[in-house]
């Protein structure tokens, strides 16, 4: 079969469209599966989003005819290279039918492109940062996905990847917490107590939606700082900053996000937690507007599926009953909100304190995302 591969720059344009619709449509009667929202896309596709002000990328539709059969985005991450004195390039939102040759052209030209940059390593799916979510589904279909938080794929991604030579770097686990029965260990709460005294650290939480904004710019100064050690790290440029707090700013609530504060005021720690609401962005089709935004405003209001999707806290406090604070904090807010289950998102296989952790707290593994690397 002959393919074109065409690179999409205008999200308008019919290659534009093609590359939007493909996932819609390999995913039309899929219940499990979380459209993206459109407009983030349009933004990716013409180069308006802020991870291109310091790295490159191209996106690109596989055509047979005049039938788009894959689409795909290709990130040449300069700054993250840079930082991390690595030669890596990544794809990114891969999507394809299930058919050989058509994955065979989709990654051989993958690797070209990747070759032609100067990297050494191919890894996929990987995105702009590690707050995009990772890799395809190997495990835990019968779930829905995590709002767009982390990429939900059809079952035979992970065969068509390893059929053209990718082989496993890494896994990432979903794991849910059941409120009911959730409670932090006694031995964890006295930890934190301690903590607390030692350390003269006391919660904070945002008033309203303003505060909310000003404690998201302040989460992100935190992230900078204490997830320098993970493999996928590398600093947050202001403008990706920005960004990510308009995106807190549309799915979560002010009661939602707790912060630990030294006694000069300063934000050492913080526990982001989110209403689940897929149910809203399925119905929504991808579109966000009036109508969208006060779904979502309904979904907020009686969901009773939460997300626990950041958790950060400063090295020097880490080791120091920082953590053991942060985990009494994140239970008081689920009981809160009369929450029924939680979701930890995104827990690197190699994290073993994070993994620790997690069953600590009661966590049951539900869903497992795969990153794959081909070395060029």
């Amino acid at each position: 079969m002959t393919f074109d591969i065409r690179p999409v720059r205008d999200a308008s344009s019919r290659l534009g469209r093609a590359y939007m619709e493909l996932p819609f449509e390999l995913y039309r009667n899929d219940p499990s599966w979380v459209p993206p929202l459109r407009r983030s896309i349009n933004a990716i596709i013409s180069g308006r989003h802020p991870f291109f002000e310091h790295s490159r990328g191209e996106a690109f539709v596989v055509l047979a005819g005049s039938r788009a059969v894959a689409r795909y985005l290709m990130l040449d991450p300069r700054m993250y290279n840079e930082y991390s004195r690595r030669a890596e390039a990544r794809i990114m939102m891969p999507e394809a039918i299930d058919d050989g040759e058509v994955w065979g052209a989709m990654l051989d030209h993958a690797r070209e492109w990747a070759r032609a940059r100067g990297a050494t390593v191919l890894y996929g799916p990987r995105g702009f940062s590690p707050m995009d979510g990772a890799g395809v589904q190997i495990e835990g279909f019968d779930r829905r996905a995590t709002m767009t938080m982390m990429p939900y794929t059809a079952e035979f991604y992970a065969r068509r990847f390893e059929e053209q030579g990718f082989r496993k770097h890494k896994d990432f686990v979903c794991a849910e917490l059941n409120a009911a029965a959730f409670t932090t260990p006694e031995k964890v709460r006295r930890v934190a107590e301690i903590a607390r005294k030692r350390n003269r650290l006391v919660p904070s939480r945002p008033r309203n939606r303003r505060e909310l904004r000003r404690f998201g710019a302040e989460v992100m100064e935190v992230y900078n700082q204490s997830w320098a050690d993970h493999e996928e790290f590398r600093p947050f440029t202001e403008a990706e900053m920005r960004r990510t707090v308009e995106d807190l700013l549309l799915v979560s609530e002010p009661d939602l996000v707790v912060a630990l504060r030294n006694d000069a005021g300063r934000m050492v720690g913080f526990v982001l937690t989110f209403p689940d609401l897929s149910g809203a962005l399925q119905r929504s089709n991808g579109y966000v507007g009036l109508r969208t935004i006060l779904d979502i405003a309904r979904e907020k209001r009686r969901v009773r599926h939460y997300i626990i999707n950041g958790l950060g806290i400063l090295p020097e406090y880490r080791n120091n009953g920082g953590t053991a604070i942060l985990y009494t904090l994140l239970e008081e807010t689920l009981r809160r909100r009369n929450v029924v289950s939680a979701e930890m998102t995104q827990i690197a296989e190699t994290t073993d304190r994070m993994l620790a952790d997690m069953e600590t707290l009661g966590g049951v593994v539900t869903k497992r995302h795969r990153v794959y690397l081909a070395e060029l």
